[in-house]
């Protein structure tokens, strides 16, 4: 690799530890704000470096890629071969990836643009996982192409000799299958049919014969694994037969692998497929429900609360989601294991504030999404209002900070309505007129307060993005942090106890005409309560343009900036009641903001 390269590299797993949430349990808000501005100044410099690196370095030479030399073309390979293997900074990995394939493409360096394709599809799988089916669609067809262009080689497979890119083609064949989810029906069944086809030839003793020297036990594991992932699906209760014995045969062959394998190192077998067996299991018939709940309660049983590997977290947080998942199945089930679920909800907040960033940190963040897209509420015992703000506490502080920050300026800007312009609120909580306003007034300041504490709920669902700050974001990440006030409002819209603060989320980057900012799905006419979305709007703005902790993408502007931008955007991106009320306690506020930014610059 070259120098600036192995910086880069340096500078990431610097912003890794410096974003570890050690030590951070057990403190005040205020000390944690603090501890937090202590480490956003090198953070924040760290990501200027690299951005710098970055625009210097590497982005002149992929734009001009037909013209590296063969040295950096081997650094290039290296420096995305080294990312792959830590699992890091997958933006990157993909800009610098479709490069290489442009240029195997025009050198016709058909070894090169076989791997290099490979490459691709995963950068883009793992920017895919942090959306959903809904807005991963940019993601997957590219991934499908790619992995489907270099799978296509097989067809020429007798005059490649090159053992590593004839494993990039049956890889990539399998990987094919990445690039649908298995939630629905549709989708589960054309991943099946792709897994079906790579199976057939993973199989086939013709290749086999061919390339002795490929792994094909650990791509044909690999395959059947991938095929249990369609449990998901299962839980749907919409599969068919050979569906669920497709998925019974894969848990079974993972299942007995992992057993032999356990046996032979002495170490316990896998959590995830020991799940896996028993769910399938239950899914084809062999075993009841409540069979089904005492084997996963065992299996809970045996995972340590303070393991962090990847049997931890997958014990620890997922699965109290699937137990619930099945338990919600039966209405006098769910009531009667009730104490067991809020048993596990309880122990993964504790588990989420203690663990710590690192290489495991997809893993981590895949399992919090599936808590937060299937939590189990029991009214009047666990609030999943409480849930996701102790949830954003423990697994985010910097959203946390930030959050609170929200609610402390709204809280300043709802008073100052209240007193100069009430009307403005008319219609909040169905009150009508002034006077209830002023009279419900702590009403209100508890609703706001909440609501702000809500409003970036999103975020938990693509912790990656957040996580890392390493350096400015791409296009497909900025693409992706614009989806998070969607994934929020589809969070807090499940749950009565969160439902009415679902505009909050949808709505804060959504200008107020309505001609600018996301998502456009945010209707203000449609929101009863649009007045108080209008001023999270605002706070949110404020907070996140002058302080250096939460979304260190963006460049801290001085409170006079700040304040000449909420001028300008009046009546366009903001309420003008909300930015009048901004300059009516200017001064209030001004003071607040350098206090709390003192010293960090």
């Amino acid at each position: 690799m070259r120098e600036y390269q192995e910086i880069y590299l340096e500078n990431t797993k610097k912003v890794m530890e410096l974003m570890k949430h050690t030590g951070l349990q057990g403190i005040t808000d205020s000390e944690l704000r603090q501890r937090l501005l202590e480490k956003s100044g090198e953070i924040r410099k760290i990501r200027r470096e690299n951005t710098q690196i970055l625009r210097i370095n590497l982005i002149p030479m992929l734009d001009d890629i037909l013209s590296v030399d063969e040295e950096d073309l081997a650094s290039l390979e290296e420096f995305t071969d080294e990312l792959q293997k830590e699992q890091l900074d997958a933006g990157i990995r993909y800009q610098v990836c479709s490069a290489l394939v442009t240029y195997a493409r025009m050198k016709k360096k058909r070894n090169l643009l076989i791997k290099e394709l490979y490459m691709t599809g995963m950068a883009l799988y793992s920017l895919q996982i942090l959306a959903d089916e809904k807005h991963a669609g940019r993601f997957q067809w590219k991934m499908r192409l790619v992995f489907g262009e270099a799978a296509g080689y097989i067809r020429y497979y007798d005059e490649i000799e090159d053992v590593e890119t004839r494993g990039y083609i049956h890889r990539s064949m399998g990987n094919m299958a990445l690039g649908q989810f298995s939630d629905e029906k549709k989708t589960a069944e054309r991943k099946l049919e792709i897994i079906r086809r790579s199976l057939q030839v993973l199989t086939d003793p013709v290749y086999h014969e061919k390339t002795p020297e490929l792994p094909w036990d650990v791509y044909i594991y690999k395959t059947h694994q991938e095929r249990t992932s369609v449990l998901s699906y299962l839980r749907k209760g919409s599969a068919s037969v050979s569906d669920i014995r497709e998925v019974m045969e894969s848990a079974q062959y993972v299942y007995e692998r992992q057993r032999k394998l356990a046996l032979k190192n002495n170490r316990q077998t896998s959590i995830r497929w020991i799940y896996a067996y028993h769910a399938a299991a239950y899914h084809c018939g062999v075993n009841t429900l409540p069979e089904l709940l005492q084997n996963l309660e065992q299996l809970y049983a045996s995972v340590s609360p303070g393991d962090y590997g990847l049997d931890g977290i997958y014990g620890n947080l997922y699965l109290p989601t699937v137990y619930s998942d099945y338990v919600a199945k039966d209405e006098e089930m769910a009531e009667r294991k009730k104490p067991v679920v809020l048993m596990m909800y309880r122990r993964q907040l504790e588990y989420l504030k203690h663990a710590p960033v690192d290489k495991n940190l997809d893993k981590l963040f895949f399992y919090v999404r599936s808590t937060l897209d299937s939590y189990l509420e029991y009214p009047g015992e666990n609030n999943f209002r409480e849930y996701i703000e102790e949830a954003i506490e423990g697994r985010q502080p910097e959203t946390h900070v930030h959050s609170l920050a929200v609610a402390e300026l709204s809280k300043i800007l709802l008073e100052e309505l209240l007193c100069s312009n009430a009307e403005f609120l008319l219609g909040v909580l169905d009150i009508n007129n002034v006077e209830e306003l002023r009279e419900r007034k702590e009403e209100l300041l508890e609703f706001l307060y909440h609501g702000s504490l809500l409003h970036d709920i999103g975020k938990l669902k693509m912790l990656d993005l957040y996580e890392v700050p390493n350096r400015s974001w791409v296009a497909e990440e900025e693409e992706l942090h614009s989806i998070h006030p969607s994934f929020g409002y589809e969070i807090l819209n499940r749950c009565p106890s969160t439902q009415t603060f679902a505009p909050a989320a949808l709505g804060h980057h959504r200008w107020f005409d309505e001609k600018g900012g996301y998502p456009e799905e945010y209707r203000r006419e449609e929101n009863r309560n649009a007045a108080l979305v209008d001023i999270i709007a605002v706070a949110n703005f404020m907070d996140q343009s002058c302080s250096p902790v939460g979304i260190y993408q963006e460049d801290i502007l001085s409170f006079e900036e700040m304040l000449h931008q909420l001028k300008t955007s009046r009546g366009t991106r903001f309420a003008p009641a909300v930015v009048d009320a901004v300059l009516s306690r200017e001064k209030e506020i001004r003071e607040r903001e350098i206090t709390e930014t003192e010293g960090t610059y």
